[in-house]
């Protein structure tokens, strides 16, 4: 093997060298952005569950809500007469008795 061979196959390893350690900072550096995409979904995920309970209370609320006003329209009645009978006579009230129309 003369010299000049020598010197060429050590320049074709600096040049594979210089390669893989391009190739390492190209690995790394995607590395962290994964990583960081990683971080942002699971930000993401943990807003949306936080999301999900409040639509959860909201709807338990809006239940109660509903039931309530179930009761109190149960309160009222309306009242045997003909509808002009009712215009005349508006709405009554009886106490301990709810409501007449």
């Amino acid at each position: 093997m003369s010299l000049k061979e020598i010197v060429e196959i050590s320049q074709k390893v600096t040049d594979m060298i210089t390669q893989i350690a391009t190739a390492s900072e190209e690995q790394s550096s995607t590395s962290e952005q994964i990583s960081k995409n990683v971080e942002a979904i699971s930000a993401v995920t943990s807003e949306t569950a936080s999301g999900t309970q409040q639509v959860a209370r909201a709807a338990e609320d809006l239940n109660h809500l509903t039931v309530n006003l179930q009761e109190l329209i149960g309160q009222f009645r309306l009242s045997s007469g003909s509808p002009k009978e009712m215009q005349k006579g508006g709405v009554r009230s009886r106490l301990g008795e709810g409501k007449t129309c």
